[in-house]
Order: C-alpha cells, then structure tokens, then sequence
C-alpha cells in the first residue's frame, strides 16, 4: 500500500490560518532547543494573557539549565504551554531520591509520577543537557522507584510537550489496537521524530508529524495502536479515508 488518501487540506480554502509546518524536526538532533521553540510557536496560537506572578523570573531562570529556562521563556509567548495536562512546574521544586539530590521540573497530573534533574546541575548552571530522572510514587512511596529516562532534559523537553501537544488537540483521533502493517500507508507522508520511545515502560511512544498533525505510535513486533492529534478539524478529517479500527474521531 504506497499511495496515501490523505493530503493537507487548503489553507486556502479551508483553514483560517496555516497549517503548522514540519521544519522544526530538521533541527532535533543539531539543536533540540531550537527545534522545541519552532514547534511551539508553529503548534499554539498567540494569545492575550496577563502576566502569571507566580511564573519564574529571569532572575530565576538565569540559574536554571538553559533548556529548562528556554522552556519558560517560551510558555511567556504561548501560555497554552502552562496549560498542559501534566504541569512543568513554575517554580522547580527540590527533593531528596535514591539516586541524589533532584530538582523536580514536571509532574503528572494525578501525582503518581514526577521528573526531575540533579540538583545543583553537574554540568554548571547554562548546562542544558542534564539527565532526567523519572521517579515512581514519588510522595506516597518511602523508598520510591526511579528510572533515568532515555534522553537528556533539552530533548526530553521536547519529547515532553509533542506528548502534550497530541494529548491535547484541539481534535483528536485514536485506533483501537490493530496489525502493525496496517500502518504502512502513513509512512508516505508523516516525518519521524528522531527521538527515543516516550514513556518506555508504558505507553513507548514514537512521535510522528505531518503539515498540522502530530501522532504517537505505540507499537511491538506485530500490533500497534496510533493516536493523532490536529489543531484544525480539516487537517484530521482526511484520514476517515483510512480503514482503520477508530476508537474515537472528532468529525
């Protein structure tokens, strides 16, 4: 199966705005930083917002990892990204954990997990590619699991918010699990993100992206489920075209 149904829509014709491109992946593995700044700012709208005063200072931020500050500094100019279902925090909390000193920068949502960073930075404060330590059960749990995660904080980052991005389109569509090669005809025209699998002992996402899509595959040798994630109906309505087994798809 090489020949896709699904094209761009017309931003012309069918969008009020264009779609959000796909360049940023050119800089994943050369300047990751620069790559998340690209996304954000093609992926979430400008908006009117009043200043957060609880949201860090550039005092504040001068003593963060320059990834982790460039972060923040970005949330300034696309609020959406201090929205996101799992927070990363405004201000950095610091926590004692089996491996060391941490400064936990993120969250997810129901508490059950956090990420944090060795805290002080090993590398000097502009150091942008610190580890990232996921922790388990982080605040009910005396002696709690931690995993060091595949990537450093400055492509985390960026593993981080295409996640939150997809989870939280404004339209969204999900398959049920079906046969790894009936992902075939996606491939002639969503881009690889060279990043390692997100969440590897979950959900092991590989992150994909196309003219106003992104998708999460996860997947093993033979059964594999997608999830995508647009922010303009007409950008995810081609792939009805697709036999797909939908769980769920906003019309």
């Amino acid at each position: 199966m090489s020949l896709s149904p699904w094209s761009p829509p017309s931003a012309v014709t069918s969008l009020t705005a264009p779609l959000p491109p796909v360049d940023w992946i050119d800089h994943v593995d050369t300047d990751p930083i620069r790559a998340l700044e690209m996304l954000v700012l093609g992926w979430y709208p400008a908006e009117e917002a009043a200043p957060d005063p609880k949201a860090p200072t550039d005092g504040d931020l001068a003593g963060l990892p320059s990834s982790l500050a460039a972060f923040h500094r970005l949330a300034r100019l696309r609020p959406a990204l201090r929205r996101l279902s799992n927070p990363v925090l405004l201000q950095p909390q610091r926590a004692d954990r089996p491996h060391g000193s941490q400064l936990v920068f993120a969250t997810e949502n129901q508490g059950c997990r956090d990420w944090s960073i060795p805290w002080p930075p090993q590398g000097g404060p502009t150091d942008s590619d610190p580890p990232v330590w996921l922790t388990e059960d982080p605040y009910f749990d005396d002696d709690p699991e931690t995993i060091l995660e595949a990537e450093p904080l400055s492509r985390f980052l960026l593993q981080f918010t295409l996640n939150e991005a997809c989870d939280m389109a404004p339209f969204n569509a999900w398959t049920l699990v079906m046969p790894i090669e009936h992902l075939e005809p996606l491939w002639d025209f969503l881009r690889p993100v060279p990043l390692s699998p997100f969440l590897p002992a979950y959900t092991n996402d590989l992150f994909y992206a196309a003219p106003g899509l992104l998708a999460s595959v996860s997947a093993d040798e033979t059964e594999a489920t997608i999830a995508f994630g647009a922010r303009h109906r007409e950008a995810l309505a081609p792939l009805r075209a697709y036999d797909f087994p939908w769980r769920h798809f906003d019309e």
